[in-house]
């Protein structure tokens, strides 16, 4: 059983992208021929790690280039070794890689992801796109007239590839470091190509129960979903955070305290506010989110008033977005000084009017769609997903977050401690279905395991931004070209 996968081509420009040539060596590599302007398609291919099989130098390679645009040849590779020459003195220490090899001058119209990073070594520009075993990885090509890309700042040579053990089981590698260099900021790298997008029709990575990161002892299993704190989790290209609220044994503003169900961990909402100031002061354009999804336990009209207050008072009111906001572009937002969403849907029942009158949060946002803590396996997870996704026509008039998380079973058929999906994810939330979504909210952002018990959190899990970003892209190129989004 070899390890598979698929790369997912974008091609968000008016130019059909042919297949030149390609060859492999040990591999199963069936490329696209022929990606037509405004579309996107997948191809699958495999290291073949068949019984008996030396496979350490598997590798395989693809030219394209654009058709009608002079010197635009980009190609693809794959190697079993790793795409930086990683060092591999033994198979059980090899890693996988897919790089991309953009032409060196990039014209100005032309954008491409992930974005490249200059290497004088190398005849071109290299993205490193990473892999997901029996995952989708994505590439894209966009064009936006008179708006050349900016390149993003690495330290010198491009980072080394961290790969794992080279396990099937645990080596589910989604993306080389050098992400962490872009992701921060993917709003603002990409802002040409989705300033004409408004927020419900952006698709956003999401975090689930994103305050958990402070859960320990006994109940640690079934309470935590997040390793990375919030900054962590922002600077990794999360942009949407779900948080859930009590009135905790604090006094005054250390009361609000974060919360899974009823237990609590010590993290209270000044916390989490003063780490999104310590993000929002590290960046410029991107827009953040905050869904305070559930108030557990008793709460008051004043304390519903005083956490509203607290949470002006921190971020500050010139960084909330306006409910006007839902229909304002990204460039409308981003000439202003407003960055911060702020969505609390449990208000509308008592607060609806006071919040009106008071506060720029958005009532009606943003709307949750789980399947529930009944749901034990991905296949029920996805069947779920996809109906809300097959009821989508047309963007929504407000915010709205699939739940694409479920809970293990264990003795008893009691649901167990949360799951680890990161190749579901990538799969399910390519092609359409991450078109249509909106807020894309998983557990785990920094974890790569997919089976009961891994506790490895050292190697990103960027599942669902390494398909929300560039199919953004496609969608800016639709709206800019007056094209239906889907």
């Amino acid at each position: 059983m070899g390890a598979g996968f698929n790369v997912q081509i974008v091609n968000a420009t008016p130019y059909i992208i042919n297949k030149q040539k390609s060859d492999q060596y040990q591999m199963e590599w069936n490329p696209s021929s022929q990606i037509l302007p405004n579309s996107l398609t997948q191809f699958y291919a495999e290291f073949k790690e068949t019984f008996g099989h030396f496979s350490i130098d598997d590798s395989a390679y693809a030219d394209y280039t654009l058709d009608g645009v002079t010197n635009f040849q980009f190609t693809i590779r794959t190697q079993k070794k790793g795409v930086d020459n990683l060092s591999t003195p033994v198979p059980s220490e090899a890693g996988y890689g897919v790089l991309v090899e953009w032409p060196k001058n990039l014209p100005n119209d032309f954008w491409v992801y992930p974005p490249p990073a200059p290497n004088n070594d190398h005849n071109g520009f290299k993205s490193s796109v990473g892999w997901i075993h029996d995952g989708v990885i994505t590439i894209a090509i966009g064009y936006f007239p008179n708006k050349p890309q900016q390149q993003i700042s690495l330290p010198s040579p491009y980072p080394t590839p961290n790969y794992g053990s080279g396990d099937l089981d645990n080596d589910l590698t989604a993306l080389k470091p050098s992400v962490k260099f872009w992701a921060n900021k993917w709003m603002e790298l990409f802002a040409p190509c989705i300033q004409n997008l408004h927020l419900n029709e952006l698709t956003l990575p999401g975090t689930h129960d994103a305050g958990t990161y402070k859960a320990s002892g006994i109940t640690q299993p079934w309470v935590q979903t997040q390793y990375l704190d919030i900054n962590q989790q922002l600077s990794q290209g999360v942009r949407a955070l779900d948080l859930r609220l009590i009135i905790g044994n604090g006094s005054g503003d250390n009361r609000f305290e974060i919360c899974h169900g009823s237990y609590t961990f010590g993290l209270t909402l000044v916390d989490v506010l003063n780490q999104i100031n310590s993000f929002l002061i590290s960046t410029s354009k991107e827009i953040i989110i905050l869904d305070l999804h559930i108030f557990e336990a008793t709460w008051t009209t004043q304390d519903y008033q005083d956490m509203s207050n607290l949470i002006i008072k921190i971020i500050g009111i010139n960084k909330l977005i306006s409910l006007s906001g839902i229909s304002q572009t990204l460039q409308d937002i981003w000439n202003t000084s407003g960055r911060v969403v702020v969505g609390a849907r449990e208000f509308n029942s008592d607060m609806s009017a006071w919040l009106q009158q008071n506060t720029p949060f958005w009532s009606n946002s943003v709307e949750q769609f789980w399947c529930g803590t009944s749901v034990t396996s991905w296949s029920s997870v996805a069947n779920y997903l996809q109906q809300q996704i097959d009821q989508v026509s047309q963007p929504k008039a407000f915010l709205w977050s699939l739940m694409a998380q479920y809970n293990y079973i264990v003795t008893g058929g009691v649901p167990g401690v949360p799951a680890n999906v990161p190749k579901e994810l990538s799969k399910f939330f390519a092609g359409l279905n991450g078109i249509k979504s909106n807020i894309i909210a998983t557990d785990w952002w920094n974890r790569v395991n997919s089976t009961f018990g891994q506790t490895e959190t050292s190697i990103p899990n960027f599942s669902a931004l390494i398909n929300a970003v560039p199919l953004n892209i496609l969608k800016g190129y639709r709206r800019q070209n007056n094209l239906p989004l889907w």
